[in-house]
């Protein structure tokens, strides 16, 4: 599939009177590797970022929410995610605040979902992480959950009961 995300622009420090701060460059090219990694079914760029305790916090009450309390239970969510949702994640926007032993990460993105069952759609969603030393401790995801869950409940009546499974919470 081709990428669904314009080219980025160039920035002039001078012209555009932006400060570009060399470890906030640094995090947001390996947040954007970790959605390119997704885009393309492979989670190992973003379990690279995780702190082996990570709490990762998926919004809704449905197979997907709930939190994880660990980089294992989180590399399997991934496995569910990319299963039951494959698509691409177009990034719109991501802002790197503080600095390397207390930074926060927000990403403003669109996951083109096409579901095994039921019709392909563009999903909005927000992303909060907090790093500390490179390592995300911390991470909350918001999306529609409301056509989340309609995906879902479509993929179960077409007989994918993975897709109305218990949560992952380890």
């Amino acid at each position: 599939m081709p990428p669904l995300a314009p080219p980025p622009i160039a920035v002039d420090q001078i012209r555009d009177r932006v400060h570009i701060n060399p470890y906030h460059a640094v995090v947001k090219r390996k947040v954007l590797a970790s959605f390119r990694g997704l885009t393309a079914h492979d989670p190992g760029p973003a379990l690279a970022l995780m702190a082996t305790d990570v709490r990762y916090t998926f919004e809704g009450e449905h197979a997907l929410g709930g939190t994880r309390v660990s980089r294992a239970g989180v590399q399997k969510w991934f496995t569910r995610l990319l299963r039951l949702l494959p698509g691409q994640f177009a990034i719109r926007e991501v802002r790197v605040t503080g600095w390397p032993w207390s930074t926060r990460v927000v990403t403003r993105f669109e996951h083109h979902v096409v579901p095994p069952e039921g019709p392909a759609y563009w999903g909005p969603g927000v992303q909060i992480v907090d790093l500390c030393w490179g390592k995300a401790t911390q991470i909350h995801t918001y999306v529609d959950t409301a056509k989340l869950v309609e995906t879902l409940t479509a993929m179960a009546a077409a007989g994918q009961a993975e897709a109305m499974a218990p949560p992952i919470l380890e």
